[in-house]
C-alpha cells in the first residue's frame, strides 16, 4: 500500500477537528455514558468531514444544514426502521434525490450523503417517538460541539474558508436551493439507483445479514458522476474494507481496553477525515482501510466483538459495491440506447 504524503494544510484542520471529540468522550467517561457520547461523536465526526467545505461560499450554512439534516433524518430513520418496508422506500427515496443532485451541486451531493448515511445507520436502531428524539438530540449535539471548535479555529487560521456566521441562513436557503429547479433532470442514473438500494436492503434483509446499513452507504458512496471513477471506487471499497477488517481485528485482538479502543477510533478517524480533504480521489483504497479501521474500532468500543463488527462489514460491503455495479452498467447500457436512439430520429 503506497502512502500518498499529506500536505500540512489538511494535517493542521484535521487536527482541529480532534478536540471536540475529546471533550465528547471525555464527558462520557467521566459520568459513565460512553455509548451516548458515541452517538454524539458520530455527529461530530461528520462535520469534520466537511471542515473543508462550504455552500455557496459560506461554512456555517454547509455545517449547519448538515446538522439539521443529519438530525432530522437519524429521528425519522430511527422510527421508520419500526416497518422494514417503510425504511427500504425511504432509504430508495434518499438515493434518488442524492444522484439527482450528482450533478446540480456538490456541496447539496455531500449534504444530501451525510443525511442518507443518518436514514440508514439510524433505521437499524429502530425504537419509541421518544428514543428517536433522544438519538436525534445526541447526534444533533455532536454537530453542534464540533461547529463550536471549527468556529473558533476559522477565526485563528487561515484555512480560506469563510468565517462561520449565522447571517441570514434562511434566505440563503431559499435563493440557493430556488436555483436548483431549473437544474434538476431525471436520468436513468436515479431510476436505478433507486432501483439498486431496495434490491441491495431486501437482499440483506432476506439472507438477515447483520449490520445491513453498509449495503446501502456502500452504494451511495460507489455512485460518482464519472463512469470509470465509479467502478475504480468499487474495487477500492471492497479491497480496503477488506484489508481494513482484517488488520482492525488483529489490532483490537492485542487490547480490548476502552480507553485503547477509543483510541483507536480517534487515531483513525483523524487519519481518515484528514485524508478526506484533498487526497481521497489519489487513493480511494486508502480512503476506505482507514475509514474500515474507525469503524470497527468505534464499534468495538461500543461492546460489540471485532471479529462480529469486521465480518458484517465486510459482507454487506460486498453486496452494496455489487448492486452499486448493477447500477452502473445498467444506467450506462440505457444512457446508450437512448443516444442511439435520439441520433437515428435527428438523422
Amino acid at each position: 500500500m503506497r502512502l500518498i504524503p499529506l500536505p500540512r494544510h489538511d494535517l493542521l484542520l484535521g487536527l482541529c477537528c480532534l478536540p471536540a471529540l475529546l471533550v465528547i468522550y471525555l464527558t462520557g467517561f467521566t459520568f459513565g455514558q460512553v455509548q451516548a457520547a458515541g452517538l454524539v461523536a458520530s455527529g461530530a465526526l461528520t462535520l469534520a468531514f466537511g471542515a473543508n467545505k462550504t455552500w455557496g461560499g459560506s461554512s456555517f450554512s454547509l455545517l449547519f444544514t448538515t446538522t439539521l439534516g443529519v438530525a432530522l433524518s437519524s429521528a425519522l430513520g430511527c422510527l421508520a426502521g419500526n416497518i422494514t418496508p417503510l425504511y427500504i422506500a425511504g432509504a430508495m427515496l434518499y438515493a434518488a434525490v442524492y444522484v439527482t443532485m450528482a450533478n446540480v451541486d456538490d456541496s447539496a451531493w455531500w449534504m444530501l450523503l451525510q443525511w442518507s448515511i443518518a436514514w440508514l445507520v439510524s433505521g437499524y436502531f429502530a425504537g419509541s417517538p421518544e428514543h428517536a428524539a433522544d438519538r436525534a438530540m445526541l447526534v444533533g449535539a455532536g454537530g453542534l460541539i464540533q461547529m463550536f471548535f471549527l468556529y473558533l479555529v476559522f477565526r485563528r487560521y487561515p484555512f480560506y474558508l469563510k468565517d462561520v456566521y449565522p447571517r441570514a441562513w434562511l434566505r440563503f436557503l431559499r435563493v440557493t436551493t430556488g436555483k436548483y429547479k431549473h437544474k434538476i433532470h431525471l436520468q436513468w442514473s436515479v431510476f436505478f439507483a433507486l432501483m439498486a438500494m431496495g434490491l441491495a436492503l431486501s437482499g440483506v434483509e432476506f439472507f438477515h445479514l447483520k449490520n445491513g446499513y453498509w449495503a446501502g452507504m456502500t452504494l451511495l458512496i460507489c455512485l460518482r458522476n464519472n463512469y470509470r471513477d465509479s467502478l475504480s471506487r468499487v474495487r477500492a471499497r471492497v479491497l480496503g474494507t477488506l484489508m481494513g477488517s482484517i488488520a482492525a481485528a488483529a489490532l483490537i485482538d492485542l487490547c480490548d481496553a476502552p480507553l485503547y479502543l477509543i483510541g483507536g477510533f480517534m487515531l483513525f478517524g483523524y487519519a481518515a477525515f484528514t485524508w478526506s480533504y484533498s487526497l481521497i480521489a489519489k487513493s480511494y483504497f486508502v480512503f476506505a482501510f482507514i475509514v474500515t479501521m474507525m469503524v470497527v474500532f468505534m464499534i468495538a468500543s461500543l461492546g460489540t466483538s471485532q471479529i462480529v463488527v469486521a465480518t458484517h462489514r465486510l459482507e454487506t460491503t460486498a453486496i452494496g459495491g455489487l448492486f452499486a455495479l448493477f447500477a452502473l452498467v445498467m444506467t450506462r447500457l440505457f444512457t446508450r440506447k437512448q443516444i442511439l436512439l435520439r441520433r437515428r430520429k435527428s438523422a
